[in-house]
């Protein structure tokens, strides 16, 4: 008896998950993150924005997740690309706080599988230089 009732339930259960078939959802639409790696100098290109490998020494490593504003201590940072969106950097220069009309600079990071370089100039660690950023993505 308790064999054909878990038998009977086993059917039932099967029936209805397979009953509706669901739907396949792209989880990779818009990254929320990239891989990124903070270096200090010396910068292995005179650019500010580099596909080179070598940007730097690294000095730590994380993520940069689209919804936050980042303080900039070091002199560059390294983005993983993402293989299927392209995204921006945006670095504010003079505040820490991502905020105003002051000077900021948008740098392009392209889809594909490499990292891309970016220096940011912060040479003393943000003491007395103010910079910071946000990423985008599409």
């Amino acid at each position: 008896m308790a064999s054909s009732i878990a038998m009977l339930a086993a059917m039932l259960f099967a029936s209805t998950a397979f009953a509706h078939p669901q739907p396949i959802v792209e989880h990779d639409l818009i990254p929320g993150n990239l891989g990124v790696t903070w270096y200090q100098a010396p910068l292995a290109f005179s650019e500010s924005i580099s596909t080179d490998a070598t940007c730097g020494w690294a000095v730590s490593t994380g993520q940069l997740n689209t919804t936050k504003c980042y303080v900039l201590r070091t002199d560059a940072l390294g983005l993983q690309q993402n293989e299927k969106h392209e995204c921006a950097l945006k670095v504010w220069d003079g505040v820490s706080d991502c905020s105003g009309e002051g000077t900021w600079t948008m740098h392009a990071i392209p889809s594909g599988k490499s990292t891309s370089c970016v220096e940011t100039g912060i040479l003393d660690g943000g003491m007395f230089q103010h910079k910071s950023c946000m990423l985008t993505c599409s």
